[in-house]
């Protein structure tokens, strides 16, 4: 595309997050569709809540993969396949990693995160970006296939980290592989209720996933991770479930952003600084902030929505009323999953099925030929 190039849409979406493709469907739905375009680096949009399953071979590519393309032609939408690289939001508009510009009325971004790694840390594999992950588990399966032991350590003791260490486990089991989850708490699932930390110190012993608390992760190198109070573990490779870092291009934006690169919205999900941009998902930093995970960019999806709509029509916007408390569907490598809410959790089979129709549900809305 050549740089002087542009085109304008009223409604533009960046990024395909989770939020952004049920806006596609909601103003699709009320014929809004010839006035939206989306940019997206890829065609085929991950849901975060089904990679575990795909980790541990329970769902195919294509099971937890919407087809961004497909979707916008289903609602009448522009598609382009690439990046932003720069936001004007006095000039209001975006520069394409190829090259030209798009032009917009209102914008949107929804481009999650990337990973935060500790301070001069490259090595490893990380699971964010989610929509990239694919591409790096192969690299995870050639290093298995090649070796006759292989140790994995899984950085990250949270709810990601946790399901990442059981889906190996279930992806490799029968060959030869260790696994390590390794992190900075006292414990697994700190932010979770007692019982559910209790429940998953069990799992991780009867799965034989080594666990090692209180190891804050300053290096890897030579085939060891390095705490910071001095302690080595031996791993072949690291996977990396810790916290989210901004894309660095906005903070070139001049939009207001938070103290890790975040864009700052208000209840409605609209720029402190510039009511024309919308954020939503893992980018978006409210004042009442909550973790970075899925289940928040699912539930600001329709309010988006609706407050782009409001913003055509003139009218006022609603809120986004984030949820003190969130159900958290933890799979486990043996057919179950922990249920965790309200501080009560329990574990079964019946769990599992229950997260997979859920799960199934989701992304069934997104399918184009509903």
């Amino acid at each position: 595309m050549d740089e002087d190039a542009g085109i304008n849409a009223e409604i533009l979406l960046l990024g395909g997050g989770h939020a952004h493709v049920e806006v596609i469907r909601r103003l699709g739905q009320l014929g809004l569709g010839a006035r939206m375009m989306l940019v997206s680096p890829g065609r085929f949009a991950p849901y975060s809540g089904m990679l575990p399953g795909y980790i541990a071979g329970v769902y195919s590519f294509d099971d937890f993969h919407i087809d961004l393309a497909a979707l916008c032609l289903r609602f009448g939408v522009t598609f382009l396949e690439t990046s932003a690289r720069h936001i004007d939001p006095e000039e209001r508009i975006v520069r394409l990693a190829e090259g030209g510009t798009v032009g917009y009325r209102y914008l949107s971004v929804d481009i999650g995160s990337t990973p935060s790694l500790p301070l001069g840390i490259s090595a490893g594999i990380s699971v964010k970006p989610i929509s990239s992950f694919t591409d790096r588990l192969g690299r995870l399966d050639a290093l298995i296939a090649a070796g006759e032991r292989v140790r994995l350590a899984v950085v990250g003791q949270g709810v990601a980290g946790v399901e990442v260490a059981f889906a190996l486990k279930q992806r490799f089991a029968g060959r030869d592989v260790e696994i390590a989850l390794i992190g900075r708490s006292t414990g697994p699932v700190p932010e979770r209720s007692v019982r559910a930390r209790q429940l998953v110190e069990r799992e991780l012993q009867v799965a034989g996933i080594a666990h090692h608390p209180t190891f804050d992760v300053v290096g890897f190198q030579n085939g060891e991770v390095v705490a910071r109070d001095g302690r080595r573990l031996v791993a072949d490779e690291v996977i990396w479930t810790t916290s989210s870092g901004s894309q660095g291009f906005l903070r070139e934006t001049g939009l207001l952003l938070d103290a890790g690169g975040f864009i700052r919205v208000d209840e409605s999900l609209r720029s402190l600084s510039h009511p024309d941009i919308f954020a939503a998902g893992d980018v978006a930093s409210l004042a009442d902030p909550r973790p970075k995970a899925g289940v928040f960019a699912v539930r600001q999806g329709p309010v988006l929505a609706d407050n782009i709509h409001r913003s055509l029509k003139g009218e006022p916007l609603e809120a986004y009323r984030p949820q003190r408390s969130w159900l958290v569907l933890i799979s486990l490598p043996n057919g179950q999953a922990i249920a965790d809410k309200w501080g009560l959790a329990v574990v079964g089979r019946w769990v599992a099925r229950w997260k997979d129709r859920i799960d199934r549900g989701f992304m069934q809305r997104y399918k184009s030929d509903m």
